[in-house]
């Protein structure tokens, strides 16, 4: 009985470490090609986010057009530019959100393409006319009043005056676009429509959407290539007192080529951490090689066993 035992052991160990090439596989990058980002994950920070983007399994595409439903946002004037170029705007959330673990219930939409988050009072908190991007993160913005808890989309000298953009926000008790986290859960949408670089006639549109249970931040960009030059822009996040941050480029030309979805998680809820919808990630499985071996070795094992018995 007890060799029957070590052989079972030994069986299940050689088919254990047959999977492990395609577990270890899982999430990487892979080799670069012309048009295809070559840094598609990245993190942990120092609170414990993670990305990817829709290079990787865990993050999908799915821009869901809100401006024909959701509200407009009107943004007040900052520094005595055009409320559409430097601005910002108050909204409350429709249920709170933990971002670097601070509930947050509140926020400033900025025409720059930023969230102040947790962030109240254009005058003393946020105004939303950061144009100047930091980089790399964390940084402290250079730009008072400004918080530095933010989620950047796009973070850039930004404006909607030029191309006839809109901003819009609204709030799902059941989220249209499913997060990746899986299970039916409630998210806030904020969306630049037609949005433009300062002085530029380019319009583009991109969104932020932040989910309420599993605290997923995505980024969804309609048309990549009209955002594809980013040397003055910068994509991530960072915390409240800009010693923490996750950034997925800066001042870099071309990054988001290829890219329309960049998915950011929480360390509590990783890709496929909640049960009951879509967008979560497989259950690994062994692959076909160790589960022949795993049949093979048990084969042989109940053989010996047999054997063992007929000669005792």
């Amino acid at each position: 009985m007890r060799r029957l035992s070590t052989t079972i052991l030994i069986c299940a160990a050689l088919a254990a470490l047959t999977t492990l090439p395609a577990l270890a596989q899982k999430g990487d990058p892979g080799p670069s090609s012309p048009g295809v980002p070559t840094r598609t994950t990245g993190g942990p920070d120092a609170f414990g986010y993670t990305f990817f983007d829709q290079v990787e399994e865990e993050c999908n595409t799915n821009f869901v057009d809100i401006s024909a439903t959701g509200t407009a946002v009107t943004y007040t004037a900052s520094a005595g530019f055009p409320a559409e170029d430097d601005g910002g705007a108050v909204i409350t959330l429709g249920a709170p959100f933990n971002f670097y673990g601070t509930e947050v219930t509140s926020m400033v939409v900025s025409s720059n393409g930023y969230l102040g988050m947790g962030a109240g009072d254009l005058t003393t908190d946020e105004s939303g006319g950061d144009f100047s991007n930091d980089c790399p993160l964390p940084l402290a913005p250079d730009n008072p009043p400004a918080i530095s808890s933010r989620i950047m989309p796009y973070h850039d000298d930004l404006a909607g005056d030029g191309t006839g953009g809109t901003t819009f926000f609204e709030f799902f008790a059941s989220c249209p676009r499913a997060g990746e986290s899986g299970g039916d859960e409630a998210c806030t949408i904020v969306q630049w429509t037609n949005w433009g670089f300062f002085n530029g006639t380019v319009g583009f549109d991109m969104q932020a959407i932040l989910y309420h249970t599993s605290w997923e931040i995505a980024y969804e960009y309609s048309d990549p290539g009209a955002v594809a030059d980013g040397t003055g822009a910068t994509v991530g996040i960072q915390n409240a007192s800009a010693t923490d941050s996750l950034m997925y480029f800066c001042d870099t030309p071309g990054s988001i080529i290829g890219t329309g979805t960049l998915c950011t998680f929480h360390p509590d809820f990783p890709p496929g951490s909640l049960t009951g919808g879509p967008g979560g990630l497989p259950i690994p499985t062994m692959n076909p090689v160790g589960l022949a071996a795993l049949v093979l070795m048990l084969a042989l094992g109940g053989v010996m066993f047999m054997a063992r018995r007929r000669t005792a």
